[in-house]
């Protein structure tokens, strides 16, 4: 002890240090130490079972009797299974028999408690005795549907079925350039090596037929009601011609009128006039041909080599058909199939054509008009002086007597009616018989009632055609300029239809 100045303590309450000091480390480690210790042991004698022991877990575990005694309960799970699968050998024979004994009671009890587990598992699934069991077809019955292509697309979200429609409507895209772009038999290798195409391809057409104002296809049919209705002109008129302008009877062959509907795709006007029963009241007889047959109308095939015979049909339709490189070979196979004065109906897209200005223009970067570049360059300069002229006089007639110059067509078939005149077709009724009325298609009506100068109808002609003086042929300059177009520069009158790459 030490002496503090101010303090005074008692020295006889003062007591001797008996306990040996130790630091601060040894203090925290004796602490570990204890806190170690102060977990739970197992007994010494836990390895070890008693009969006596053996006796008291049974008659509690297994019979459900309470212990009494002060070592009751205290065997835990794990020693009772040991005990069961190794009885102790220390106790002698009669310990051993005790164990065999309790032992052969558990296997005994075992399996009847697993049967009743079992029962009550089967009680709780199985329906009660007092509900009426449901036979199988209302079970089915009772099933909810399972979930159909449309109700997933329904779940779509507004972006999602928007980036849906731009897929389908790609997929059209590419696939339309491809058919604009190859020949027919190329076509129908395609959609036969891969018929889904055909059902992309159209799902995009019938998303885009959505859009128009008119679809050429229902203008067909109101045509066709209405001139079935017509009554045919007497042997009398037809004989002296007198046949009324305007709408008239169908063409018909013994009375009905056979209509071959060429690239008919999902063949809506066959399936609208069949499904109406106006074949039968209209005297009508349908035949719809395309590359593939999605259905039972279609009969599968190639425009160009159709599975009819010669002059077999009264009117053939194409309708936005002409797509393939070698679309003149689908108009000389309509020539084949038509009786003689059998009409053909055409329907295209109006940006296929030419635009007006271009008349005498048959085909762009032909070789006649590349030798003649002089000529037409000093022709092109006196029209532009007239139409200079007539642009002046009508500015002036428009700001002086406020008189507005009337809207010009823009589209041109001039060429397009001269590569089918060549094919032995002329237009019906003359001019009156192309529609540009509407803003996207043009609709013209031809008849066959002219023997074809070009074609497959020509080449059968030329061995019997007898050779003319020379005083009647031609000029060597009038047969240069019929040979100068050929059949794949005539095909260049229709312009497919190209996209921009996106």
């Amino acid at each position: 002890m030490f002496a503090v100045k101010g303090w005074k303590v008692d020295p006889s309450t003062l007591t001797k240090q008996t306990e040996v000091f130790r630091s601060a480390k040894a203090l925290e480690k004796a602490e570990d130490k204890a806190d170690k210790t102060r977990k739970r042991k197992r007994r010494q004698d836990a390895g070890t079972v008693s009969e006596v022991d053996l006796g008291k877990q049974w008659e509690r575990h297994v019979e459900g009797k309470r212990g009494t005694g002060a070592n009751s309960g205290t065997v835990g799970v794990r020693e009772r299974k040991k005990a069961k699968k190794e009885p102790a050998t220390e106790t002698g024979q009669g310990a051993e028999q005790v164990v065999e004994d309790a032992v052969a009671e558990v296997s005994a009890t075992a399996p009847a408690a697993s049967e009743k587990k079992s029962k009550k598992k089967r009680k709780a699934s199985a329906p009660s005795n007092d509900a009426t069991v449901t036979p199988p077809a209302a079970a089915s019955k009772a099933q909810p549907p399972p979930p159909s292509s449309t109700a997933a697309s329904a779940k779509l979200t507004p972006m999602q079925s928007a980036m849906r429609q731009k897929l389908i409507s790609a997929r059209f895209r590419h696939l339309n350039q491809t058919l604009y772009t190859a020949p027919s038999a190329e076509a129908q290798a395609l959609f036969t090596s891969d018929p889904k195409m055909f059902e992309d391809y159209h799902a995009g057409f019938r998303q885009q037929v959505d859009v128009w104002p008119e679809n050429p296809v229902d203008t067909f049919i109101s045509t066709i009601r209405q001139r079935a209705k017509i009554p045919q002109p007497s042997r009398a008129a037809k004989a002296k011609g007198v046949e009324g302008a305007g709408l008239t009877h169908l063409p018909t062959t013994k009375g009905t009128c056979i209509i071959a509907d060429l690239g008919c795709g999902d063949a809506r006007l066959a399936r609208t006039l069949t499904t109406s029963n106006e074949t039968s009241s209209l005297n009508l007889k349908l035949h719809s041909f395309d590359l593939h047959s999605p259905s039972k109308y279609v009969v599968k095939a190639d425009i160009s080599s159709l599975p009819l015979e010669d002059n077999s049909v009264d009117v053939a339709i194409f309708c936005l058909a002409l797509m393939g490189t070698n679309w003149i070979s689908f108009i000389e196979e309509a020539y084949r199939i038509l009786h003689w004065k059998g009409e053909l109906w055409v329907a295209e897209i109006k940006s296929r054509f030419g635009r007006v200005g271009k008349k005498g223009k048959v085909v762009e970067h032909s070789v006649g008009s590349k030798r003649k570049a002089a000529a037409l360059a000093k022709v092109k300069e006196s029209k532009k002086k007239e139409t200079d002229g007539q642009n002046e006089d009508a500015v002036l007639r428009m700001e002086v007597d406020g008189v507005e110059p009337a809207v010009q067509q823009e589209t041109d078939v001039s060429a397009f009616v001269e590569v089918l005149k060549k094919r032995g077709f002329v237009l019906r009724e003359g001019e009156e018989s192309v529609d540009l009325g509407n803003k996207m298609f043009v609709k013209m009506e031809f008849i066959k009632a002219a023997a074809p100068s070009k074609g497959k109808g020509a080449k059968q002609e030329e061995t019997g055609r007898e050779r003319k003086p020379m005083h009647a042929q031609k000029k060597f300059l009038d047969e240069q300029k019929e040979e100068e177009i050929t059949t794949e520069d005539e095909a260049k009158v229709l312009k497919p239809c190209l996209y921009k790459i996106r």
